[in-house]
């Protein structure tokens, strides 16, 4: 089973791979499904059947966090619970069919009787006739991507470092250095820039790339619903936890646990990462007894967490553990010479889990391509080249191809609010005020000046 290469993330969003193991003899092995569920005992075992059929898994808990995961993952297939939705009413599927007018919807059956984690065996019938009916709703498409996937070993993954620019070089030399040990990584970087791609680098080539990759969003889950998924529960730990369930930490026992956007981590559960780091030691809830997990944390935010330290949002100790190594990915308008090599890369990728000819991309393109400001950063890049490819009938890639450059806003009209509402936009990206005065082309000085001017706040 191989690891997604663009993990990027989200509220209740979660992938689970393990390149030890070969994805079960069906075509499900090349899917990429997202799993729309209310928190339910259910759940975890859903995801546990879906993964040991070699199925990449996205999960969502409301309507909100649904189209999310559908925008930022191009997921193959939508699972949905019976029940879902009903806070968004019946126009969720019409919002769904909006972002992605021919991604498959299937709903899960009353009683899917889904094994306990760690069953082996077949998947139970009203399973097994969902993957049929997913089948057929797939096509062909699907027998492609199945082979593709499993034959994953066979082509390398994304290289994180593509380009020659002096940012990416650099970014290499000091990666390299987390391969030679077991501390904690944590990884900086802007919404888009790849840092579920390194982390992925980082375990592919270390020491524990035999065993368990598990990469978890820490955005918006409550101390509740976290402390569960790390730590798991005993049978009565709380209402509703009628089995027990073992937590992401024993899953991820001897291998590596990727804690994307750790900033937006509840402070409690922080102590307790604390101690899985120092003494690998934890609790389920409601046990007493402690238990091991020897894993190795990599962790990834696009925050300032020195800047959460000062405001009492991340614990100071834990950021200096978890920073023993630290990366900072550049974003990709700081290494426009590399946006060709990228571009091309991402085009032979597209165009292989597509099933399409393999366009050359004209040089006219890759100068247009290198000119755009690219906020959404790799991601943006990805989901462009994407559209571009679908649009080709023949010939190569030419900018008539590429969806044309929107504006960050159309808040307002008048040219004053414009400003202010890009400004806002650059400073809810960057997250700092002097990156994004930088971004800006201005000194910090005068943009503090242009912040007041415009009645907006430098401070999140």
């Amino acid at each position: 089973m191989t690891s997604n290469a663009d993990r990027m993330s989200r509220p209740d969003d979660l992938d689970v791979s393990s390149p030890a193991r070969e994805p079960a003899a069906n075509v499900a092995g090349a899917w990429q499904v997202l799993l729309a569920m209310t928190e339910s005992d259910e759940r975890m075992r859903a995801v546990s059947s879906l993964v040991s059929l070699g199925c990449l898994v996205s999960l969502a808990g409301t309507v909100m966090e649904l189209l999310d995961v559908v925008r930022r993952r191009s997921p193959d297939l939508v699972l949905v619970q019976s029940g879902f939705g009903r806070e968004g009413g019946a126009d969720w599927v019409a919002m769904l069919r909006q972002e992605a007018p021919e991604l498959p919807l299937l709903m899960l059956p009353a009683n899917p009787n889904w094994p306990e984690p760690g069953a082996t065996g077949d998947p139970p019938p009203a399973i097994r006739e969902l993957i049929r009916e997913a089948e057929r709703l797939l096509g062909a498409r699907v027998a492609h991507r199945a082979t593709v996937r499993r034959k994953a070993h066979e082509r390398p993954s994304f290289d994180p470092f593509l380009g020659k620019s002096v940012a990416i070089r650099r970014l290499a030399e000091e990666a390299h250095k987390a391969l030679v040990s077991e501390s904690p990584v944590l990884i900086e970087g802007e919404t888009g820039s790849g840092k579920g791609v390194l982390a992925a680098w980082i375990h592919r080539e270390g020491p524990r790339a035999q065993s368990a990759f598990i990469d978890l969003n820490c955005a918006g889950f409550s101390r509740e619903l976290m402390d569960s998924e790390l730590f798991g529960h005993e049978r009565g730990a709380f209402t509703g936890a009628i089995t027990a369930k073992p937590g992401l930490l024993e899953v991820a026992d001897q291998g590596t646990l990727f804690l994307d956007e750790i900033g937006d981590m509840d402070v409690p559960i922080q102590a307790k990462l604390l101690k899985i780091i120092e003494e690998k030691r934890f609790r389920r809830i409601g046990d007493t007894r402690e238990r091991r997990a020897d894993v190795r944390i990599i962790a990834a935010t696009h925050h300032d967490l020195p800047q959460l330290v000062r405001e009492g949002r991340f614990r100071e100790d834990l950021f200096y553990r978890i920073g023993v190594l630290s990366l900072r990915i550049p974003p990709l308008r700081r290494r426009r010479a590399d946006i060709g090599a990228l571009a091309a890369r991402i085009v032979e990728s597209l165009a292989r889990d597509l099933d399409r000819p393999l366009p050359e991309i004209s040089r006219a393109t890759v100068r247009e391509l290198e000119l755009r400001p690219w906020h959404g950063n790799l991601r943006e890049l990805r989901n462009t080249l994407e559209r571009a490819l679908l649009a080709v009938e023949s010939g190569p890639i030419e900018p008539r191809h590429l969806e044309p450059e929107r504006p960050a806003t159309t808040a307002g009209g008048t040219l004053e609010a414009m400003e202010r509402a890009y400004i806002q936009h650059v400073l809810d990206e960057e997250q700092h005020v002097e990156r994004a005065a930088e971004r800006l082309g201005i000194p910090r000085s005068t943009f503090y000046q242009k912040l007041r001017a415009l009645g907006l706040s430098p401070r999140r």
